[in-house]
This record gives C-alpha cells, structure tokens and sequence, in this order.
C-alpha cells in the first residue's frame, strides 16, 4: 500500500496549489507532456477531455481567472493505491465566480496517476455539474 507520500499524492498536492494562486506556468511543470485531463460528468457544452500539456495549459489559462479560491485550507482526503502511481482524492471547495459574483461549492473526487518521475500522465476528477452551471451559467439551468 502507497503512503501518504507517494509520487501519486504529492503531484495530487502540486495539482491544487493553481486554485491557491500559483504561477500557471509554473504548475504546468507537474505534466508529462502526453497528459490527459478527463471530466466525465462535464456538460455537453464543456470539454471532457483534454490531451497534452498544450490542450491543459490553455484549458486552465481560460478558467484559472474566472474562479477566487474561498477555501483556505481545501480539506483532502487521500486514498492511496496499492500502486504508489496511483491515488484517490476527495476535495470540497469553496469559489467565487467574478463573472457571475455567485459562489461556488463543489465536491470533487480525483484519481492521479504519475509516471516515474512523478509528473501527472492522468487526471480524471468528477464533480457535480449542476453546481458549476448555477454558479457559473445561471441562465443555461432550467428550474425543475
């Protein structure tokens, strides 16, 4: 079994220092240069794939200034693998969307998996996506 300083967990970590305010250039040193960026719950109007470092920097680029990170300390909880590449996140975080001036709760689930050198090669994270179109697209949710 992976510990809680696996290469898995500590990319895990370098992943969320961009949504507490790192250099995006900077952050895109955590990606092997064939990573892959998977939404799977994400709307039809929103990617659910991203492939390579140039498809994830300009994906982050876009969104990195729409969000003002409102949880200090994101709590994480990390389960990690019997595979030390491998590893399982759970994160809820709090956001403030300039565009909209709404708030943004979510709770994600992470899977990470690096490569030898401990750069990223697999992010695939679930979230609500009903959360993000009230918080970011307000007028894109139907009322039930």
């Amino acid at each position: 079994m992976a510990d809680k300083f696996s290469p898995a967990i500590i990319a895990a970590q370098k992943y969320l220092t961009v949504v507490q305010g790192a250099s995006l250039e900077v952050w895109m040193d955590i990606w092997a240069e064939n990573a892959v960026v998977e939404f799977p719950y994400s709307p039809d109007s929103y990617p659910r794939r991203l492939e390579g470092r140039d498809a994830i920097y300009a994906y982050y680029k876009n969104i990195a200034s729409a969000f003002e990170l409102r949880t200090e300390h994101p709590p994480v909880v990390a389960c990690p693998s019997s595979d030390p590449r491998v590893a399982i996140f759970e994160i809820s975080m709090g956001f403030f969307i300039r565009s909209t001036g709404n708030e943004y709760l979510q709770d994600y689930i992470c899977v990470v998996k690096v490569r030898g050198d401990g750069r990223i090669v697999l992010w695939r994270e679930y979230s609500d996506p009903l959360r993000a179109l009230k918080a970011i697209h307000p007028d894109r949710v139907n009322p039930p």
